[in-house]
């Protein structure tokens, strides 16, 4: 039996220009969508950059005078702005509508072009990047315009599902501001914290934490230590053999509480000097057999030809008429019943206008703006720490009713900071002992009534609680599950912690930030933030695909995919390809015309569209973001009372998400509900 995408037969002109729309549209396209590139005369600006060829592979390109037959053909417009939104709604009654301002519809900017250098600027991504000294420090990597990419994707997936579902055809709003919400999901702002953020650290570009960040070993080679739970932060101590600073008096509530500057100033030459006694591959050796999560520092190259970017098949190459041999990101996830389709070049300008017009098309037809598209769908969040929550967050910011089930213990970062209820938004909680039968029964009773179950345990451990797949479906055959373990299908590092930065370590990007200098750690979460956008982009997917085909399935997502997708247009590759940007010592930019300067005291990104002023407030402070409605406030937060946080990113998708539950806060609720 042939097998096809799950957008086979889906329309989807792509108005948009740049990277955050054509990721986007990138996304259906690898999964089947027919997706024509309508560009004009003198085509897409961004096609003279090496990303191009990642961004619009897979689809087709016409130049056309009068696009209106093509645009009353499509199942799915994307747009860069908001008239152009109403345009097509004029035209498209039926179609589901995707808008992409860079500054969004609403504020001074509102339907402006811009750089994601600005967006970088005006969010808090470049103030937040912590340095030796207060300052603003230039990411090198577009993370806003991934981010709105990978969301504009799962805006798509929403839409169609809308008007699969409920016969709706809404018209949804990403901006590359939600973009950069969504990239630091867990950003915050409560009554005790300072209004203006702190972007120097006394470690400089190794972060905040001494327990958590990258250490030089004997050999001069890097590596990242990241102990994030008071087990690891033993563990290393064992390992290191220094389990006597447990009971000093000036090491209290370790690891967090360590960031302070009393036991900070104590305890970090401690650990750089034992670091430095061996070299890097005796330390992972010694640290792994005490279960420490660590990994060494890699360039982009070093991670290419390492098992794990094999056994993840993070790369694809394929034959371009001009380029020759050309290696790009493959898709960053995997459908058990929806295999990508095979990768085609990215369209010459114009080359398939003919072919189009010749061709009739039949779109799907809704109704109306609709409700939140998830409405009735039923998730079960089984994930900890980030990366897995945040796939339910973005579920329930949709309209679905998601309830996280925790141990006795509690989410290992529950306890982390007011970040565990940003990526907790929107969510039920209850706590089950998975260990015991009545846990795993009454487990089973909630499954036998929901959709999707996300769970991103180390191999063996769902089999050991009882929530395996053979376990679950077997209480609800038509169940989607989404599995996302940190290093996907390398079997060799099953028994590897995975975290962010380890990710951040491997792939390369620590090393290209740093440049020809000491590596940075970047202070976006980057994996932890991508990883649940693309793994929700596959749940809504496979629920798509499930109402379409009667069909269920398994997704499968992993930070090891996720480092190339975050990357996409940098691991590009063909023969003379430009130079990859790189970063250096607090990083200003990459030239006289592109780079952070400093006038009567206050920063701005200076660029070829003038002076963008410095956030200095993150992004929840931003006046752009809430005159954009992209955050919200919770009175009540679990444990930090009130706070200020990222809110709904899909303009149109349904209200903003409740506050994250408290300790088993829903139990009685849910076992009234459950019997």
């Amino acid at each position: 039996m042939v097998k096809f995408g799950a957008y086979h037969g889906v329309r989807v002109v792509e108005l948009a220009e740049g990277i955050a729309g054509p990721y986007a549209s990138r996304f259906v396209a690898d999964q089947g969508a027919d997706v024509i590139k309508s560009e004009s005369a003198t085509g897409d600006y961004y096609r003279t950059e090496p990303g191009f060829q990642v961004l619009n592979r897979n689809k087709r390109s016409v130049v056309l005078l009068d696009d209106t037959q093509l645009l009353q053909s499509a199942d799915v417009i994307v747009v860069d702005n908001s008239s152009e939104a109403e345009r097509a709604r004029s035209i498209a009654p039926g179609s589901v509508i995707i808008s992409m301002p860079t500054w969004g519809s609403n504020g001074p900017l509102a339907d402006q072009k811009g750089s994601w250098e600005q967006v970088a600027a005006a969010t808090g991504i470049s103030w937040n990047q912590v340095s030796w000294t207060e300052g603003p420090v230039h990411v090198v990597l577009p993370l806003a315009s991934y981010g709105a990419g990978m969301l504009g994707a799962l805006a798509i997936a929403a839409g169609l599902y809308a008007r699969e579902v409920h016969g709706s055809a809404p018209t949804y709003e990403v901006s590359e501001l939600a973009g950069s919400g969504a990239m630091q999901i867990g950003d915050f702002w409560s009554p005790g914290t300072s209004q203006e953020r702190d972007g120097a650290s006394p470690l400089g570009p190794s972060g905040r934490a001494p327990a958590y960040r990258p250490f030089q070993a004997a050999d001069n080679l890097w590596f990242f230590v990241a102990c994030g739970t008071q087990r690891f932060y033993e563990a290393m101590l064992e390992a290191i053999g220094r389990l006597d600073l447990l009971n000093d008096s000036v090491l209290e509530d370790p690891p967090w509480g360590l960031i302070e500057p009393e036991p900070l100033a104590y305890i970090t030459p401690i650990l750089e000097e034992e670091f430095r006694s061996r070299s890097r591959d005796e330390w992972i050796e010694k640290l792994r057999v005490h279960d420490v999560p660590c990994q060494p520092i890699q360039t982009r190259e070093e991670f290419l030809v390492s098992d794990l970017a094999k056994a993840n098949s993070v790369i694809g190459t394929i034959k371009h008429p001009e380029l020759g041999q050309l290696s790009m990101p493959t898709q960053p996830l995997e459908l058990g019943a929806c295999p990508a389709v095979m990768m085609r070049p990215a369209p010459r300008l114009g080359a398939h206008t003919d072919e189009v017009g010749r061709e009739q098309h039949e779109p799907g037809q809704g109704l109306g703006q609709g409700g939140p598209p998830l409405e009735g769908i039923r998730a079960i969040d089984l994930a900890s720490f980030i990366a897995g929550p945040v796939i339910t967050r973005h579920l329930a910011m949709l309209g679905a009713d998601v309830i996280k089930v925790e141990p006795e213990a509690g989410d290992p970062f529950r306890t982390f900071s007011p970040m565990f209820n940003g990526w907790n938004q929107g969510k039920r909680g209850v706590v089950l002992d998975l260990k015991s039968e009545v846990g795993r029964e009454f487990l089973h009773k909630i499954v036998a009534t929901s959709d999707v179950v996300v769970e991103n345990f180390r191999p063996g451990v769902a089999e050991r609680l009882g929530c395996s797949a053979e376990d679950l479906r077997s209480v609800n055959d038509a169940l989607v599950l989404v599995k996302s373990p940190g290093y996907g299908f390398d079997d060799s590092r099953a028994d590897q912690p995975a975290f962010d930065p380890l990710l951040q370590a491997l792939g390369g990007m620590m090393s290209a930030q740093g440049g020809d200098d000491d590596p940075v750690f970047l202070t976006v979460p980057v994996h932890d933030a991508a990883t649940p956008i693309i793994a929700a982009f596959g749940a809504v997917t496979a629920l798509y695909h499930r109402n379409r085909e009667g069909e269920t399935q398994t997704v499968y997502t992993s930070l090891a995919q996720t480092t190339a997708a975050a990357q996409a247009a940098e691991f590009v590759d063909y023969l003379d390809r430009p130079k990859v940007s790189q970063g250096g010592f607090d990083h200003k930019g990459p030239d006289a015309e592109h780079r952070y300067v400093e006038d009567g005291g206050k920063w701005f990104w200076a660029g070829p569209d003038g002076l963008t002023p410095v956030e200095t407030k993150g992004f929840v402070g931003s006046a752009l973001t809430l005159a954009n409605d992209l955050i919200c406030e919770h009175l009540d937060s679990p444990g930090w009372g009130p706070l200020i946080q990222v809110g709904q990113l899909i303009k149109g998708a349904g209200p903003h998400p409740s506050r994250a539950p408290y300790f088993d806060e829903h139990a009685n609720d849910l076992r009234g509900e459950f019997g």
